[in-house]
């Protein structure tokens, strides 16, 4: 069972509206029968059952249990990293990696579903080294950190990942940043730490977003990295704590890394008991901070406006012809982009991100309406009034959505958008109100009657 490949093309043009794929599975998965047989709900936390918990303590003394993060690989959509938790048992020889991070473009309306936010991932077991084998041929790091849990804490884990890998137990709907392959290892082990692990996490920030972590990793790809900075709204821009940030595996194995929480007796402890790097990759490593494109995005955005002058004052036919193509393009491609913003912001199951979004101030769907009437005002000799008022409205609209960057309460962080974005609306609204004027019919006095 395997993540079925399709044309690398389309598969990035995916990670343009959403770029945030945790995992692919490519060894066929491994039950587990040594193991308590799954129920419909799952197995009771530690402290909830003294019979059971004195079993746990038996099965739990032979066994180990490590949280796998794996490193980023080249490809766009593996770039996040993944991350899987371990159960070995030396006394009957099991070990297996779990991972939340199965998907296939083979489900029955998987694009429809990836696009509205409700993509059906699930939980399987995979032989432990085999899996890491896969990492390994993919140049991929892999670090593994054995967990220090009590021996009723070890076998609560595994009869919940047992539990969870069941045909009944394992579908969820993927959440890019609050449900996924990481956060989901991240919950289980909260839920044999009876919820001591969250409180520990989620204090504090490190002044990390969802856009900043997103962009870090993606910016090497100018395509993806654009397509996330017009997708994400405001929300995206919220402080995140360590709790927040463990939707990226690193992130989460850093911060187990020195956690220090208080077991049942109040004593306080090291969650991991080893940490270690099994395979280091030769890849260049990610990053540390999200890049910062603005200038850059002005200096485009400042470019295509100056061109726009250039064609506007050209009295050359081709000029005009390709101000034309120029405008219709711009119109329509922001357009269609605005409608999706508006539509993935509140009908889709991406609001929670892509909802509260600023830049449809930039992009709207009334650009559609301009993409007609614009390109044909000027294929005549005239600007139209209506051109005229069109472009002057979205003008407005840009300006507004600038001066909203000033309003904490509103502001969000666009700025790679607006900064290319205004020029060129500016550029547009002023050409057409030019043009009018240089169109217009030049009229003189009449001369004076001559003396005869």
């Amino acid at each position: 069972m395997g993540v079925r490949r399709i044309s690398r093309w389309f598969r990035t043009s995916l990670m343009v509206v959403v770029a945030l794929m945790c995992g692919r599975a490519v060894i066929n998965a491994q039950a587990l029968t040594q193991l308590p047989a799954p129920s419909e709900a799952p197995p009771p936390p530690p402290g909830a059952n003294a019979v059971l918990d004195s079993a746990r303590a038996i099965r739990g003394a032979r066994v180990s249990i490590s949280l796998i993060t794996y490193g980023p690989s080249g490809e766009v959509w593996e770039r996040f990293g993944h991350d899987a938790i371990a159960v070995h048992d030396s006394s009957v020889g099991i070990d297996v990696a779990y991972n939340w991070g199965i998907f296939s473009f083979e489900q029955p309306g998987f694009y429809w579903k990836f696009l509205t936010g409700d993509t059906r991932y699930w939980m399987a077991a995979f032989q432990t080294e085999e899996y890491n084998a896969h990492y390994k041929e993919e140049n991929r790091t892999i670090r593994v950190q054995q967990l220090a849990l009590s021996n009723v804490e070890k076998a609560a884990l595994a009869e919940f990942l047992v539990w969870n890998a069941a045909e009944e137990n394992k579908y969820y709907r993927y959440d890019y940043y609050n449900d996924n392959c990481s956060t989901r290892a991240r919950d289980a082990l909260d839920y044999v730490l009876k919820g001591r692990l969250k409180p520990a996490l989620d204090t504090g920030t490190f002044g990390r977003t969802w856009r900043g972590e997103t962009a870090r990793v993606t910016g090497s790809d100018l395509l993806v990295y654009s397509g996330i900075e017009v997708a994400l709204g405001r929300n995206a821009d919220k402080k995140l704590t360590p709790w927040a940030e463990s939707f990226m595996p690193e992130r989460l194995a850093d911060a187990m890394q020195t956690l220090v929480i208080r077991n049942d007796a109040g004593e306080r402890y090291k969650i991991i008991a080893h940490d270690s790097v099994l395979f280091l990759s030769t890849r260049i490593p990610m990053p540390l901070d999200p890049p910062d494109r603005v200038s850059m995005a002005a200096l485009l955005g400042l470019t295509i406006a100056g061109i726009i002058a250039f064609l506007a004052d050209s009295r050359f036919r081709f000029s005009r012809t390709v101000l034309v193509t120029f405008v219709s393009l711009w119109y329509i491609i922001g357009g269609l982009a605005g409608t999706a913003l508006l539509l993935a912001g509140t009908v889709t199951k991406h609001a929670p991100y892509m909802g509260s979004n600023t830049t449809l101030w930039q992009m709207s769907p009334v650009l559609l309406f301009a993409a007609f009437v614009i390109p044909a005002s000027l294929s005549r000799t005239q600007t139209s009034t209506a051109a005229r008022i069109v472009s002057s409205l979205i003008l407005a609209l840009s300006v507004i959505g600038m001066l909203l960057q000033f309003i904490p309460s509103l502001s969000q962080q666009n700025g790679v958008v607006v900064a290319v974005t205004f020029p060129v609306h500016f550029a547009l609204a002023i050409a057409l109100w030019r043009m009018s004027s240089a169109d217009s019919p030049r009229r003189f006095p009449a001369a004076a009657p001559r003396a005869a």
